[in-house]
């Protein structure tokens, strides 16, 4: 007997009593029970935890006499308190809430497939062909009186909050609903193109009534190369559309041999002469007798970029389905180039000059040493100094005055010219001779980083340039007349500076193909001091490559190294080891030039790539002149040149970030 009231356990809970926990099946026998004495002892069966709303308030009444599992006990406790108008809400923890049933359908957490029975849940059904407000209204009378349901049109989806054994129901209800009835449906034009009826039947889809609609829409698709269109929809709204698309198209075959087509994106200009190669092959295919009945003739309007068309109404429609495909928008590339260039230069001179000459009163005979790559000139400073001991001797002589201011020029501007280290002696010897001897020495190094950033941005497969620099005059004849009267010189000018020329075409896979002509020139001087004619130096690039969106590559580079020498010396002396060096004259130099150009195109598709691009372009400059509070910012210089007026959201932000 003892065994036997061990395997089952009698809950009478009507005055509190709470059950053995050890027990794997129960009968359950609530009679005017506290809702929340139940609760607790749900809570030990089951080892559950609870979260009571102060408002559970009740008797509950469960009447088992059959034994019940531990997962029975807890889809009857959601029964008891359903019938009550309580339930349960799953916590982010993973305890259960107990609350009233009409705020519980707020509370409701997504679907659980584990959940079943009586408990609240929300489930969202995705349907792919009924209209949500259509499928709300009919599973609306079954869903019980607290539970939500939500649709709205143009989204194909329906969110319903309710017990999940009802929700098994509507789910039922949904999928017998949401099934595919639409048709579809072909339809030959005879006089009008696929692509031009194509977009009359969806303007008039995306009427009102329509266009809120996600399944009473039309979906239709041109076919070109048989003229024909396919319809696909219910079967009341391509029996709605039918008639106008066939009485349009029978409508058309009157309408006359001209028509205009006004041209979306391409230029009429360009177009043209391509239409016209076009129509006569079609016309040599097609083998029609030149008569006055099948004559095209095929011409543009540039003024309001149109072409026109006069031909059968068969030819018409080739004609524009041809323009229909070639009237599409082109994306625009954007080329920005990297010119750097960085030079270095290194010279040393070395050399001894000098100076002997007798006297009347000796017999030292006179000898020099003279160099042309090295200064000041010994002989001008040597023959300054005798004129001006000369002058000082008191011989008041106009001709040997001029003589001597000359001498004096010549060793000023010998002095003037001279660079680097010197050390000098010179002077006159006891019997009236005269000496001087000059050590110079210079060592220097220059470098340069030259970095000019040249971009542009041109539509695909059209060429654009880029220029920046000077014209500069270059003589390119001389004529003189009888007597060398008259004379006559013709000038040609010619570019100098950052030349950029592109021509980009945009291919599959964001792939771009560019044919580059990049030049940079400068100016290195004249020829000769005595020379007008300049001498221009220049490093070009013309290729033609493969990059893709976004991603930058070398060009190409010149890495060059120019030494040159000069040696000037006195012959035999000027080979003697250690002795020699005070009879030559050592002059070298040395010139690095490192130059690489690279390039970077980028893709702007539409105006939110422009908008972002014309941006960071924009903030840079802004950015540069932030510490120059001299020049006028260039948001006020925008604001005076083109206007205050907002720019539209979604375009280029100008003026949004502008400070007031």
């Amino acid at each position: 007997m003892l065994k036997n009231i061990l395997k089952k356990t009698v809950l009478i809970a009507a005055l509190g009593f709470s059950v053995p926990a050890f027990a794997q099946e129960h009968v359950l026998n609530y009679r005017d029970a506290d809702i929340r004495v139940f609760i607790d002892d749900i809570a030990a069966l089951t080892g559950r935890t609870f979260i009571i709303d102060p408002r559970v308030r009740g008797k509950v009444n469960v009447v088992s006499s059959a034994e019940v599992s531990k997962d029975g006990v807890f889809q009857t406790f959601l029964s008891a308190l359903r019938v009550n108008g309580f339930t349960v809400v799953t916590t982010s923890s993973g305890a259960l809430k107990i609350v009233p049933d009409e705020e519980a359908a707020q509370e409701a957490g997504p679907i659980d497939e584990d959940r079943r029975g009586d408990q609240l849940i929300t489930r969202v059904f995705t349907l792919k062909f009924a209209d949500p407000l259509a499928v709300q209204a009919a599973a609306k009378p079954f869903v019980f009186k607290n539970g939500r349901t939500f649709a709205r049109r143009g989204m194909p989806h329906l969110i319903v909050t309710d017990y999940a054994d009802n929700l098994s129901r509507i789910e039922k209800l949904i999928a017998s609903m949401d099934v595919d009835k639409s048709v579809i449906r072909t339809i030959a034009l005879e006089n009008t193109s696929a692509g031009e009826m194509a977009d009359i039947a969806l303007s008039l889809s995306s009427q009102p009534g329509f266009e809120d609609n996600a399944y009473a829409t039309l979906s239709v698709i041109p076919l070109e190369s048989s003229n024909t269109i396919i319809l696909k929809g219910q079967a009341e709204v391509i029996d709605m559309f039918l008639p106008v698309i066939q009485d349009l198209d029978k409508n058309n075959a009157s309408r006359g041999d001209l028509r205009v087509i006004y041209l979306k994106h391409a230029s009429a200009d360009t177009l043209l002469p391509m239409l016209e190669t076009i129509t006569q092959s079609i016309r040599k295919t097609d083998g029609a007798v030149q008569t006055a009945a099948n004559e095209v003739t095929v011409s543009s309007y540039a003024g309001a970029n149109a072409i026109i068309v006069n031909a059968a109404p068969e030819m018409q429609q080739k004609i524009s389905s041809i323009i229909r495909m070639l009237d599409v928008p082109r994306a625009q590339v954007l080329v920005e180039a990297i010119v750097v260039e960085v030079s270095e230069g290194a010279a040393k001179d070395l050399g001894v000059q000098y100076v002997l000459a007798g006297g009347d009163k000796d017999g030292i005979p006179f000898t020099v040493a003279n160099y042309s790559n090295t200064a000041p000139n010994v002989l001008a400073v040597t023959g300054a100094l005798v004129v001006d001991d000369d002058s000082g001797s008191g011989d008041d002589d106009s001709g040997s005055s001029s003589t001597s201011d000359l001498l004096r020029a010549a060793a000023v501007d010998s002095l003037l010219g001279f660079n680097g280290f010197g050390l000098g002696v010179g002077g006159r010897t006891k019997g009236g001779g005269v000496f001087g001897v000059i050590l110079n020495a210079l060592a220097s190094d220059t470098g340069s980083n030259i970095l000019s950033t040249p971009s542009i941005v041109t539509m695909d497969n059209e060429p654009a340039s880029f220029l920046s620099g000077q014209e500069i005059p270059i003589t390119t004849g001389e004529t003189l007349g009888s007597a060398n009267s008259n004379p006559f010189r013709t000038v040609d000018r010619k570019n100098v500076g950052i030349q950029l020329e592109v021509t980009p075409q945009v291919n599959e896979g964001d792939e771009i193909r560019l044919a580059i002509r990049q030049e940079i020139s400068s100016i290195a001087g004249p020829i000769n001091k005595d020379s007008t004619d300049l001498i221009t130096n220049k490093r070009e690039i013309q290729t033609t490559v493969r990059v893709k969106d976004g991603e930058i590559v070398v060009l190409g580079g010149l890495i060059q190294q120019n030494e040159s020498t000069s040696v000037e010396k006195v012959p035999f002396l000027g080979d003697i080891p250690i002795l020699g060096h005070a009879f030559r004259s050592d002059s070298k130099s040395t010139q690095k030039t490192n130059l690489m150009i690279f390039l970077r195109p980028t893709i702007l598709r539409g105006s939110e790539d422009m908008s972002a691009v014309t941006s960071r372009k924009y903030d840079y400059i802004r950015a540069k002149q932030a510490g120059v509070k001299s020049q006028m910012p260039i948001d006020e210089l925008v604001r005076d040149v083109m206007g205050r007026a907002e720019v539209p959201e979604g375009e280029v932000r100008i003026l949004e970030n502008s400070p007031e």
